[in-house]
């Protein structure tokens, strides 16, 4: 027996004593050259390794590199895709004589990546079809891809990828758009024909996010099928989820659930890159969830739930098209537009001008420049067919009734078709048009109200219960100019108006004026397409 536990240590000792000498006596740099030849090969891409290079054997195979860097593709901009600080792999060993190669961990420290799509819409990050698959022989079908030394990419397998302290670029040289990730931390693991599980954080917009994926068969992804994923976004400005499925690389289908939070969606829109200028107290809390599907060009939502600020509502809305277009309905429940509309009360904020500067114009003095109908305007990015439904409204002391709208934008110009409205025991209808694209900007308002009852409606625009009777109104005004001053002073139109059993005690017509005109003004100053407040200025109406 001590004969047979002399001869079981001896080997064992031998195995021991090599893992620890191989590393020392290994000329480990003379590789260097071989693996950079194996990486073209297999990618098609030129890796650089500028500083030392280890290998250890305890307590797994680790190969050790620094300052490593990975070629771009030619059409990139950037000269690397990425570059590492420091690049360490773990390998098990017993694959390695099977002709296999498990990743148990791969650690990549302070990388910056840089992620692109050219002007032909290649990725960066999609290898050649040359590096990654064996040439086709006549009358045959493609062979797997394999590396020299007689590896296929097949047969490889990664554990867990730890990015650590990175930074990650994304570019599309179509569009000039850039985004930028920092402090990029995260750990992803990948058991062959398993999972692809990631969890992690990143500053984005001077947020951190942090981030739960979970793609359930990435394999079936990449060779075009459909995958589930999971998908949770969190961040001090908002909350983010997705669950469904997904198919293509990049995604060419992709249907599932969204859902999204925000305490304000005013802060939400400024961390987006998005500001909104609307000075008022609405925009709020937000809450969010529909159904999502994608297909190529078509973005739809359907079954829809939305509650911002105060109001609630459902929606479906379809987008398609190298210019959108996007086709919606909306139901709410009760919409206060106080809630959007600036206060007549409100002070003007006027910036603080430094010492010996020029005090910077008002609005109402700037030639129509903050104010003005003309310049580039979101309303040119999509076509819009908006089918609003509203169950009541509420403006200042009005009550408005159910209320259906229909809003079109076309080239930029707008329709809102008013087909319904409920208004104290009467109804109405009318047509606004606006057309900011035009040399000189127009705005046409077309109302028809009838069977309104009066004394309510006066209560609502004077204050006052001197009127009684049942009426009938018509109006049809417009405009032209390049500010809200030049609409108002060119404003010009007809109107009517007819009582039944009418009776008036006395009235203030300074009073019932100053009511419509702040209606009219109202009005315009929603229409602001060039979506920057407007000044609030006094006009006289022809």
């Amino acid at each position: 027996m001590r004969k047979l536990l002399v001869g079981l240590a001896v080997p064992v000792v031998v195995i021991i004593t090599a893992v620890i000498i191989i590393p020392f006596v290994l000329p480990v740099e003379a590789y260097k050259d071989r693996l950079i030849a194996l990486v073209k090969q297999a990618m098609g891409r030129e890796l650089q390794i500028a500083g030392p290079v280890r290998l250890s054997l305890l307590p797994a195979l680790t190969i050790e590199a620094n300052d490593v860097s990975f070629g771009n593709a030619p059409s990139a901009l950037a000269p690397q895709m990425a570059r590492l600080k420091e690049l360490r792999i773990e390998l098990r060993l017993l694959p390695l004589f099977h002709h296999g190669l498990v990743v148990d961990r791969l650690v990549l420290v302070e990388p910056v990546i840089s992620l692109e799509l050219d002007k032909a819409g290649h990725f960066n990050w999609v290898l050649s079809q040359a590096a990654t698959s064996s040439p086709v022989p006549a009358g045959g079908k493609a062979g797997p891809a394999t590396t020299a030394g007689g590896w296929g990419i097949s047969s490889l397998e990664l554990g867990e990828v730890r990015i650590i302290d990175g930074k990650i670029d994304y570019s599309d040289q179509r569009t000039g758009e850039a985004e930028q990730l920092n402090n990029v931390d995260t750990t992803l693991t990948l058991r062959n024909g398993g999972p692809l599980v990631a969890q992690g954080s990143a500053v984005w917009h001077g947020e951190r996010v942090t981030l739960a994926l979970d793609l359930g068969q990435p394999r079936l992804l990449l060779d075009g099928s459909e995958s589930q994923v999971d998908i949770k976004l969190a961040a001090t400005p908002t909350t983010f989820g997705f669950s469904g499925r997904v198919a293509g690389l990049p995604p060419a289908r992709l249907a599932g659930t969204i859902d999204l939070e925000a305490k304000s969606a005013r802060e939400l829109a400024k961390w987006l890159g998005s500001p909104i200028a609307l000075t008022t107290r609405g925009l709020g809390p937000l809450e969010l969830r529909s159904m999502l599907t994608i297909s190529g060009s078509m973005i739809s939502l359907s079954d829809l739930s939305l509650a911002l600020d105060a109001t609630k509502g459902s929606a479906s809305i379809d987008a398609a098209g190298v210019r959108p277009v996007v086709t919606a309905k909306l139901a709410i429940d009760k919409l206060d537009l106080d809630t959007y509309l600036p206060s007549a009360s409100a002070p003007t904020a006027q910036p603080v001008a430094a010492p010996g500067a020029h005090p910077a114009p008002s609005p109402a003095t700037q030639g129509g420049q903050r104010n003005a109908l003309t310049g580039a305007s979101p309303l040119e990015l999509a076509d819009v067919d908006f089918d609003l439904e509203i169950g009541s409204i509420a403006y200042e002391r009005f009550q408005i009734g159910a209320s259906t709208l229909g809003l079109h934008v076309r080239d930029g110009r707008i329709s809102a078709d008013l087909r319904r409205l409920a208004l104290y025991q009467g109804s109405g209808h009318g047509r606004v048009t606006v057309d900011p694209t035009s040399s000189v900007p127009s705005i046409g308002l077309d109302l028809a109200l009838m069977g309104v009852a009066i004394e309510p409606l006066a209560q609502a625009m004077v204050d006052s219960n001197r009127f009684s009777g049942t009426g009938n109104f018509d109006i049809a005004v417009s405009a032209r100019g390049r500010s809200e001053q030049d609409l108002v002073r060119s404003l010009y139109g007809s109107g009517r108006l007819s009582l039944a059993n009418g009776r008036i005690d006395g009235v203030d017509l300074l009073k019932l004026a100053k009511s419509a005109a702040k209606i009219w003004r109202d009005l315009i100053g929603t229409l602001d397409v060039a979506g920057a407040p407007t000044a609030r200025s006094r006009g006289s109406i022809r």
